[in-house]
């Protein structure tokens, strides 16, 4: 009996990590970045779901922080928006890590689909257009 509940606790505690670090890789490797309604339906996006549940941990700031170097474009402009709400600090350091690194980023905006410059959205990110959409919850 004890080594069948030990079986069933291990399942559960792997699942769990299992999922985490697909929410992780969601963020990490998003090839598009996308927050608020996006879509007819008006549903989030996987990378704004999984910044979601990632700011919701804890640790949610040194997750953020181990996944910047290795992100995508759109996956650092996720990361900037938790860290910008997460811990200003933290936000600035990373911030300044990228004020001259420029790219274009495909984008969703509702049912619009463009390519934005990454400069012009980290200066977004940095006005805090992006906060309000993370406050509300989601659809």
């Amino acid at each position: 009996m004890r080594l069948i509940s030990l079986k069933v606790i291990a399942a559960m505690v792997l699942s769990l990590c299992a999922v985490l670090l697909a929410r992780g890789s969601d963020v990490q490797d998003a090839d598009k970045f996308a927050l608020g309604g996006i879509g007819v339906a008006g549903t989030i996006s996987k990378g704004e779901s999984a910044l979601r549940t990632i700011l919701d941990a804890p640790d949610a700031v040194t997750q953020l922080e181990k996944m910047l170097p290795h992100a995508t474009d759109a996956g650092r402009l996720y990361i900037l928006v938790g860290l910008r709400m997460r811990d200003r600090s933290a936000y600035k350091r990373a911030f300044e890590s990228y004020a001259k690194h420029d790219s274009t980023v495909e984008t969703v905006r509702g049912c619009m689909i463009s390519r934005e410059s990454f400069q012009m959205l980290m200066r977004e990110i940095d006005r805090g257009n992006f906060d309000i959409l993370l406050k509300q919850a989601p659809r």
